[in-house]
């Protein structure tokens, strides 16, 4: 129709987009984000972890996540029930192979009996082996419940130090020998060497050290590294060590017990103070080698195996040769530049 106007169409901005709406309630700044939490450790079966930065030897067992005392209380019931079951059943095989090989002669408990007690000379070789074993038991505890990696039961380092070892096993021959002739120790009673005395001396020099090392494993080890995890404390770590190694070899008299209580204390605070396991070793693998010797050639390797008595004029020369080798071990590994704690970052 005339003189009617059409409706106009409004233009759209160039580009065709509609503009945004401006939002009528901004919401507050995004902040930082919460550090995710490490997902959590199996209590069996952990992985390979390394331990905390500048921690002493019996702290080598504790972490920043995970239940690692836990781990430490059920690794001590672990690696006792590993003890038992591994030696017995070594005892048993080897008492078996011994008594098969003699002729069956006896009851098999009196050819028990004789390996156990050193009467035979395979019995050393038996029991030596039997608990030179507990190291096993002790690293596969160590890796697959505490998530320790073998080297971290020998030191601070992650590793058995052998330059530290054989100038301990240096001290230990030299001051326990030179205490034992000086001293006047009675070396009377015996019968004599026994027949074949070189193949009793041979399997003492090979498998006596193997012993010293499964205690060492177990006791210094072990046992102190979880105590310390329980208590985080050195000194109830190195104590409780002490007395389960003393206890643990039977009936004695009061002298003997505190001889072997003695050397526990000793052994345990050079322990710490070396940060590894070599000084201990090397001592104790030198005492076992040199009595056995001195033993072979009286003829009494027997009473020496099963030795419970003992008197306080032989405890106290001991205690001090203990103590010598411990203050030795340090001042070597001192010199030897060894750590005694881990290292102040990641190791």
């Amino acid at each position: 129709m005339s003189g009617s106007r059409s409706p106009r169409k409004r233009a759209r901005p160039s580009g065709g987009r509609a503009r945004p709406r401006p939002n009528p309630r901004p919401g507050p700044a995004p902040g930082p984000r919460p550090p995710a939490r490490p997902a959590p450790r199996p209590l069996v079966g952990a992985p390979p972890a390394r331990p905390l930065p500048s921690v002493g030897y019996t702290g080598l067992l504790t972490d920043a996540s995970g239940p690692f005392r836990s781990r430490a209380a059920l690794g001590l019931v672990l690696v006792a029930l590993g003890y038992l079951v591994v030696t017995t059943l070594l005892m048993d095989a080897g008492a078996a192979v011994s008594w098969l090989a003699r002729g069956r002669h006896g009851s098999f408990s009196d050819g028990y009996a004789l390996v156990a007690s050193y009467g035979v000379v395979e019995g050393v070789a038996v029991v030596d082996l039997a608990l030179a074993s507990v190291v096993l038991v002790v690293l596969a505890v160590a890796r697959w419940l505490n998530g320790r990696a073998p080297g971290w039961t020998c030191s601070v380092e992650g590793r058995l130090r052998p330059g530290l070892l054989g100038c301990c096993l240096v001290i230990g021959f030299v001051v326990l020998n030179a205490v034992y002739l000086l001293g006047g120790a009675d070396r009377s009673g015996g019968s004599g060497p026994p027949e074949h005395a070189w193949i009793w001396v041979l399997l003492v020099l090979l498998t006596s050290p193997l012993q010293a090392a499964g205690e060492e494993f177990l006791f210094r080890g072990y046992v102190q590294q979880a105590v310390g995890a329980l208590t985080g404390r050195t000194w109830a770590a190195v104590g409780a060590s002490a007395l389960v190694f003393a206890l643990m070899h039977g009936t004695q008299n009061a002298a003997l017990f505190i001889d072997r209580l003695g050397f526990g204390l000793v052994a345990g605070a050079v322990v710490v103070a070396t940060g590894g396991l070599e000084a201990s070793i090397a001592v104790h693998a030198a005492n076992n080698v040199s009595s056995f010797c001195y033993a072979v050639a009286a003829g009494t390797v027997s009473q020496t195996r099963l030795i419970d008595e003992s008197t306080w004029s032989t405890t106290a020369p001991n205690l001090v040769a203990y103590a010598l080798c411990g203050a030795l071990a340090v001042l070597a590994a001192r010199l030897l530049g060894r750590r005694r704690t881990t290292g102040p970052g990641p190791v």
